[in-house]
């Protein structure tokens, strides 16, 4: 067992809610964010010279995680939600990345910000990633299988991507 593996992983401040996604009117930009309320807000509304539509939402779960082993919590704060690349575009870089894995038996995750474009810099951190990476494959049983989290601007087009957002309470999609 390698040294990763030993690290004793566990998730803490765990929400369930909805991922809502929202675009200016104004501008075309895209925005999301967790919504822990029991439906999510569905409101368009003006904020200064920007009105706000609502697009679409998906339940999610929103959590931290914590290696006990280290005594550390990772305070997944950029991270609203979590999704499977289900390979919809073999222009876009989660899609290319599965594909150049391959074989593998490795799954790619992507990791949701509030910001889900691809022309611009992730608020997800490296940390988030490998964090979310470490705490997944601590707990796989199956040999040979893994999984890698990338942020969110691998994903080529959001308006298109059939990604699937990880809902489940004991996030047993993943295994």
């Amino acid at each position: 067992m390698s040294v990763k593996n030993q690290h004793h992983w566990r998730i803490i401040n765990l929400l369930n809610g909805y991922l809502v996604t929202e675009r200016c009117v104004e501008t075309g930009a895209r925005q999301s964010f967790f919504s822990s309320e029991d439906t999510p807000p569905i409101d368009n509304y003006t904020d200064g010279e920007y009105t706000w539509k609502y697009l679409g939402s998906a339940q999610a779960v929103k959590f931290d995680l914590e290696n006990r082993t280290l005594n550390k919590v990772i305070n997944l704060k950029n991270v609203l939600a979590l999704m499977l690349c289900t390979e919809c575009d073999s222009a876009c870089n989660a899609c290319q990345l599965s594909d150049l894995i391959g074989e593998t038996k490795t799954w790619v995750y992507v990791a949701l910000s509030e910001q889900l474009s691809s022309d611009r810099e992730s608020k997800i951190t490296k940390e988030e990633t490998q964090a979310l990476t470490d705490y997944f494959n601590s707990r796989i049983k199956t040999p040979g299988k893994q999984i890698l989290f990338v942020p969110d601007n691998f994903i080529k087009n959001m308006d298109t991507c059939a990604g699937e957002i990880i809902a489940d309470v004991g996030l047993t999609d993943i295994y």
